[in-house]
């Protein structure tokens, strides 16, 4: 048996233990990529750098055996530095879109090719839902909003953008006077919030809040919520759009305070006295406080939306004890598709076939219209979760030409996304393990290698019946299912 330290905490480990399995029975958590512990150490992507500082070396921990005398660092800065690097050249190397470019430009971030993909399968309602959750306004938003969604939407690369206002103004005009989120079942906290104006991102702030489980009060100055939204002609905003979605949110449990402007008939101070926190969503200059959270309305309905949104995701957690911004999740980004890039993109994403026709379809073939440009596995790739535990921000700048967009392949159920692949060898080693399929490899050397199927065959014939298998212990998206995986 081998005495050694693991971050300070001496354990007696098995000669034949890895340092990586010395670490969890420590309690350590070591990062891994590339190690599956049916197939053993594969020792290529190097993530589970650890530091001996017996000797001041770096080493794999997923390979290294545990010995006697070792004093083993797994977390300090040095270790993480190495760590973030690996990272780093990884995702220089990475193709592929955590997230659709459509909803990465979205200020209120609505998840659009979800939304889309609910409706292209007839489920209207979740997909009312997920607009409602996501921009609040959704019908509202339908009519008026500048759609800059669209003109980040790939479909436009070959004929038309997808329809989005169109389509999240539809659906939720179809559930305009439907409960689709039940804030009853929320846990209350016992605070209290007060929203200074009564205008998109004023409301916006409040339902978030009440979501939350806060008690929520909003005073507006005029005899009514969202008075400039009032003032538009009815066949550009119906009001009876209007009031509903307002409704929906006194209905939620906001109480609204009219005809009382806050900075005259009313002090922030007073209001302080009265509540937890304040969000000023007014034009109305306050003295910085802990307790007060600006949220700016804006003549761009969805960034207002976005601003109520962040001010009371900020108010609650100052209220949890928790006064740091949240953290937005990292976002692999393609960019700009080049030229010679919109073919092989297009394979196994462009379904319906492109048309010049600039007449409206409807919804359910519209949506079908999506390139789901979003990865397929958004929640479990270690690689996106690795990336903001090692803070490299929502973006990563690459400091190397993108290869290339390869084209997508299948084999079953199982899509194949070359670009987000980090050669890590476990699919080849499951493959061959399972025998009976001609099998994977890695052609070319450096930038240029290439997970393969020998002698170019189909995916098909390299993964055989062992693709199913591959796709769940890919730790990326580049083995995939297409529509299994959801962000919440």
């Amino acid at each position: 048996m081998a005495q050694l330290l693991i971050d300070g905490v001496s354990i007696t480990a098995d000669p034949n233990a890895s340092l990586l399995d010395a670490a969890r029975q420590a309690g350590a958590s070591v990062p891994t990529l590339c190690y599956e512990r049916r197939i053993g150490a594969l020792s290529s992507c190097m993530i589970c750098a650890v530091k001996d500082n017996a000797s001041g070396r770096m080493l794999p921990a997923c390979s290294t055996r545990a010995s006697e005398g070792m004093d083993i660092d797994t977390r300090g800065e040095e270790v993480r530095a190495a760590r973030r690097e690996i990272l780093r050249l990884l995702l220089n190397e990475h193709v592929g879109d955590c997230e659709g470019p459509c909803s990465s430009i979205c200020p209120a971030s609505l998840n659009i090719p979800r939304m889309l993909r609910h409706i292209e399968s007839e489920e209207c309602e979740a997909a009312a839902r997920l607009a409602k959750r996501d921009l609040i306004f959704p019908a509202v938003l339908g009519r008026l909003c500048t759609a800059p969604c669209e003109k980040a939407c790939r479909r436009g690369t070959y004929d038309n953008a997808i329809a989005i206002r169109r389509l999240h103004g539809e659906i939720a005009e179809q559930y305009l006077h439907a409960k689709l989120i039940d804030s009853d079942g929320v846990a209350k906290t016992g605070k209290r919030i007060a929203v200074a104006g009564a205008g998109v991102a004023g409301l916006s702030a409040a339902w978030i809040c009440l979501q939350a489980g806060h008690a929520c009060r909003v005073y507006e100055k005029t005899a009514h919520a969202c008075p400039s939204l009032r003032r538009l002609p009815p066949d550009k905003l119906p009001q009876n759009v209007l009031d509903a979605e307002i409704a929906s949110i006194r209905d939620a449990g906001a109480e609204f305070i009219y005809e009382c402007e806050v900075g005259s008939a009313l002090s922030v101070d007073a209001l302080l006295a009265e509540n937890d926190a304040v969000i000023l969503a007014c034009e109305l200059a306050f003295h910085p406080n802990e307790r007060v959270f600006p949220a700016q309305d804006d003549v761009m309905l969805v960034r207002a939306v976005a601003r109520g949104k962040e001010a009371a995701r900020r108010a609650s957690a100052w209220l949890q004890g928790n006064a740091g911004s949240r953290p937005d999740r990292f976002n692999s980004q393609i960019g700009r598709l080049q030229a010679a890039e919109t073919t092989p993109y297009a394979a196994e994403r462009l379904r319906v076939p492109a048309s010049n026709s600039a007449d409206p379809i409807p919804a359910r073939e519209e949506a079908g219209r999506c390139l789901h440009c979003d990865c397929l596995n958004p929640v479990s790739c270690k690689l996106r979760q690795y990336a903001e535990e090692y803070g490299l921000g929502p973006k990563l700048k690459r400091t190397m030409t993108r290869p290339a967009v390869p084209a997508i392949q299948r084999c079953g159920a199982v899509l194949f996304e070359a670009g987000k692949c980090i050669k890590c060898g476990i699919c080849v080693e499951i493959v061959r393990m399972r025998g009976g399929a001609q099998g994977l490899t890695f052609a070319g050397r450096g930038l240029e290698s290439q997970l393969r199927v020998p002698f170019g065959e189909a995916l098909v014939r390299g993964l055989g019946d062992a693709a199913e298998e591959c796709a769940r212990a890919c730790p990326t998206g580049a083995l995939a299912f297409r529509g299994e995986e959801e962000t919440s």
